[in-house]
């Protein structure tokens, strides 16, 4: 049990990243999801899906940047939702909206289970 306690925010991270890239790879290369898509966000979410990949890693092997890694990640995220629900506003399906609040919520979680660890 401790040990999937101690991997879990680098599984978390992990599973972040996907949800991200297979959805958003998919749109880039045509498909419709069935709301209107700002033409950046595809491919937002699919860098980040991939950079993601990275402090799953850095999670995984305890790595010392592994928290800077998440925090970077979900101030990115942050800024983003806050452009979304600002600037964006009129433009943006709220599936996006709510898409990205929830990798918001999901780093904030990965980042407590940190906390908790030490």
């Amino acid at each position: 049990m401790t040990v999937l306690l101690d991997k879990l925010p680098s599984i978390l991270a992990f599973l972040i990243g996907i949800m991200s890239i297979i959805p958003s790879g998919k749109t880039m290369r045509g498909w419709q999801p069935g709301w209107k898509v700002i033409a950046w966000l595809p491919v937002y979410n699919f860098v980040m899906g991939i950079w993601s990949l990275i402090p799953a890693v850095l999670l995984w092997i305890h790595h010392p940047y592994a928290l800077i890694a998440s925090l970077v990640t979900l101030g990115i995220h942050v800024v983003v939702l806050l452009l979304l629900l600002t600037v964006f506003h009129s433009k943006v399906a709220m599936q996006s909206i709510r898409a990205m609040s929830f990798r918001v919520i999901a780093w904030i979680g990965i980042l407590a289970l940190l906390w908790l660890q030490r």
